[in-house]
């Protein structure tokens, strides 16, 4: 779905839903798995084109420590900022300013409101997750889920690299 910068002079509403499967994350622990909501307005001025609104759905995230797959809910504001390429200049280095990180350059006149929607929702992913807090994760021997039963593993290998202290009395 894309917006054409060139079919509105100031101001454009956005309520758009995009299906399952069209926002794809391009990660191996985590997808969108209902449709996602994009409600807003896009602004125009001569310079800058804008989004606000929100962004709405569900993911999929699977827990770093059992593996265990569980839906999470997003909903959250959106406020970006987008700009041609060649109105951004030859500067290989430019200062970034706090106002500056909801920026981003485009090519042509058109907004990708898939690859928004992908871009804001990994981002808005938490860097580590976990089913429940105190998730025990999985056996590094067997692999069996410990939130779910015990295994019969042992713990008694000692490191290589601390056997010499096992001999001191």
């Amino acid at each position: 779905m894309n917006i054409d910068l060139n079919s509105f002079e100031r101001e454009k509403a956005i309520d758009e839903m995009l299906p399952i499967g069209a926002v794809d994350l391009d990660l191996e622990n985590a997808r969108v798995v209902s449709p996602v909501t994009l409600t807003g307005k896009a602004f125009k001025t001569s310079r800058v084109t804008a989004i606000m609104g929100r962004l709405a759905g569900t993911v999929e995230i699977d827990c770093d420590r059992c593996l265990r797959p569980v839906q999470s809910q997003f909903d959250f504001a959106l406020d970006l900022e987008f700009i041609a390429k060649n109105q951004i200049g030859g500067a290989t280095n430019l200062e970034l300013h706090s106002n500056d990180l909801k920026l981003d350059a485009i090519e042509g006149s058109y907004l990708d409101l898939e690859e928004i929607a992908r871009e804001q929702i990994v981002l808005d992913l938490p860097q580590q997750f976990f089913c429940q807090d105190d998730c025990k994760g999985l056996c590094e021997k067997c692999g069996t889920d410990l939130n779910l039963n015990d295994c019969d593993c042992e713990d008694n290998e000692i490191d290589p690299r601390w056997a010499a202290l096992k001999n001191l009395n």
